[in-house]
């Protein structure tokens, strides 16, 4: 027996007492933004699609500092976690293991929790449940037919934005959105829990991955599992957007990390099948595929290798692909959806310097949103020659990919972080780790500057109506440039902080 177990034991007790003090404060606050902004009955506000200020428009504004104060509080305690876990953890290792099924109950708790709160920030998980219910109701394909084909249904309003449009996911996702409406959901507010559920379910997945199966591509961080699971399984946004909000982007991140553990292990067959899958619920995981491809290509030993490698992704991603396309309906009708949603605009670094520009030079402003997609290709090329320079990994490779895509895309949604996270998880270092916290945490705390600062306060300010700034005092003129400008920078400044206060601890730990 080791001289030393006492002490490492006392380690263990003050850090899993640390661990589930926190737990408790994210459980609980998670639980006051269910009471505040309850899933039913707002729901079932006729006519009515609501948000996190329409919920407190009238009589309730001070409750506001519930949210305020309640963000704040748990991207704090997610922060002390992750630091307590990835202290014990480089000490004694053995210990910080035990410590999983702790962290994964506390995520999934959090997760049941949320369950009964409102989509406070979009209420895409509604459009779910209509197109679901269209689906089996009417034998509306949601690929082929939009919600509004059916105006007297009774939830066909809470499509939103996608009245009029056809599906812009995979056909695997809206398989796996019939299944509760098959069972006999038909009720918007158990629709909505119902796909929660699916969310949560590829949450917990993925987190008992991360803990269990999941290897760090830098040994020299001493990351754990524990460590790495807690970055996911705890982080505000991934529990807000994917399970409070419902948002289907969890069940992709879910398929991604299985294919890239699946990679990690050498079984590049099941990884492109796992790759292909995330491409069927959200074409984003596209992306992925052709740097996942080079580098089980350059992993070869011989060329005969290679060639059979290439003809086996081709095979799996082509196959699959096309096969589930078709049998959703025809080509190219059957990508309506998709094609649609490359014209949305809103809230993205690309579209604030289009609302600049157009003030100033009108006819500038026309090239500007139509070509960002060009330098996206320009920089996913440079990315894609890098990792065949080996000057990148996949893991380097996909995250700066996502990245890129996140800033330099038309559109911008709170959740679209979630892309990334899967290879911050596991290449968990002091860049990945800051970039993904602060840019989680600036997206979460936009929403008050959207919603809260405008409608309440800068809509009626008198020397917005009437100084300097009146002919440009509108919401998307002002807010979306205002915004941006910090939610889109705040995230790199760790990188210069951590430079100038110790660069090597900076770039050879992980500084948490």
């Amino acid at each position: 027996m080791s001289t030393n177990q006492p002490a490492e034991n006392q380690t263990y007790l003050s850090a899993r007492k640390e661990v589930t003090r926190w737990g408790v404060v994210m459980a609980v606050t998670y639980l006051a933004f269910v009471l505040v902004f309850p899933l039913i009955p707002n729901i079932y506000v006729e006519g009515k699609m609501l948000d996190l200020e329409l919920i407190l428009r009238n009589g309730f504004r001070p409750l506001i500092w519930v949210y305020i104060l309640g963000l704040g509080l748990l991207f704090y305690a997610f922060w002390r976690v992750v630091k307590t876990l990835h202290q014990l953890s480089k000490e004694q290792p053995e210990q910080g293991k035990r410590l999983r099924k702790l962290v994964l109950g506390i995520g999934v708790l959090c997760g049941i929790i949320l369950l009964g709160l409102y989509p406070i920030t979009a209420l895409d998980v509604s459009v779910y449940v209509v197109n679901a219910r269209n689906w089996v109701l009417y034998n509306a394909n949601p690929l082929m037919v939009p919600p509004g084909s059916f105006p007297s249904d009774p939830y066909s309003h809470l499509a939103g934005e996608y009245v009029d449009k056809t599906s812009p996911y995979g056909p695997l996702w809206e398989v796996f959105a019939r299944i509760p409406i098959q069972m006999g959901v038909r009720d918007i507010g158990v629709g909505i829990i119902a796909m929660k559920i699916i969310s949560l379910f590829a949450f917990t997945g993925m987190a008992a991955l991360i803990g269990w199966y999941s290897r760090q591509q830098d040994e020299g961080f001493a990351v754990s599992e524990v460590t790495a699971m807690a970055f996911f399984a705890l982080n505000p946004l991934v529990l807000l957007e994917a399970l409070g909000n419902g948002h289907n982007d969890m069940l992709m991140a879910a398929f991604v990390m299985l294919g890239l553990i699946l990679w990690q292990r050498k079984q590049w067959a099941w990884a492109a099948l796992a790759l292909t899958l995330a491409s069927l619920i959200k074409l984003p995981a596209l992306i992925l595929i052709p740097l996942f491809g080079l580098t089980v290509l350059m992993e070869a030993a011989s060329w005969r290798e290679r060639l059979i490698r290439g003809l086996g992704i081709g095979a799996i991603v082509l196959g699959v692909m096309l096969i589930s396309y078709r049998l959703m309906g025809p080509f190219p009708e059957v990508f309506s959806g998709i094609i649609q949603s490359f014209s949305r605009r809103s809230f993205s670094p690309a579209y604030a310097t289009y609302v600049i520009v157009r003030e100033i030079a009108p006819d500038i402003s026309k090239f500007i949103l139509p070509n960002t997609r060009y330098i996206f290709l320009l920089i996913y090329a440079f990315i894609t020659i890098a990792l065949l320079r080996r000057k990148l990994t996949l893991l380097e490779a996909g995250f700066l990919a996502y990245f890129a895509l996140i800033y330099l895309s038309n559109a911008f949604r709170m959740w679209y972080p979630l892309w990334f996270i899967p290879f911050a998880v596991l290449n968990l270092n002091s860049r990945t780790f800051w970039r993904t916290f602060l840019f989680s945490l600036t997206v979460e705390f936009s929403i008050l500057s959207y919603f809260i600062l405008w409608r309440w306060y800068w809509r009626y300010w008198e020397w917005g109506l009437n100084g300097p700034l009146a002919a440009y005092w509108d919401y998307f003129k002002i807010m979306t440039p205002f915004t941006v400008s910090w939610v889109f920078t705040l995230p790199f400044l760790a990188d210069l902080i951590g430079r100038l206060k110790d660069k090597k601890k900076f770039m050879e730990e992980l500084w948490v």
